[in-house]
């Protein structure tokens, strides 16, 4: 694979993580507006629901996002994960 195109894929890769940060990040904001805005459990166990969907699409995705060197799964190797910065295969660093 040419090395820009590994560079792209590598950025699509950091912009994944970067999402999965900032739904963990917007928790605390999003169910503290959920709960002083309204009165009653409704709006805020929306929020929470949301939140968690939210949460797990964007963990599938950083999961499941393939090396592009090597073509394995970049932060999964066996039944662990680890969302560290290095490929669990080939040590492609992002």
């Amino acid at each position: 694979m040419p090395e820009d195109e590994i560079t792209t894929q590598l950025a699509i890769i950091r912009r994944k993580r970067w999402q999965l940060w900032l739904v963990f990040i917007t928790y605390l904001p999003a169910i503290g507006t959920a709960l002083s805005a309204t009165t009653g459990n409704t709006w805020p166990a929306i929020t929470a629901g949301c939140w968690v969907i939210a949460a797990g699409i964007a963990g599938v995705r950083v999961s499941l996002s393939r090396c592009p060197s090597c073509g394995n799964l970049f932060h999964m190797q066996g039944v662990g994960t680890s969302w560290g910065k290095r490929c669990r295969h080939c040590k492609l660093s992002l």
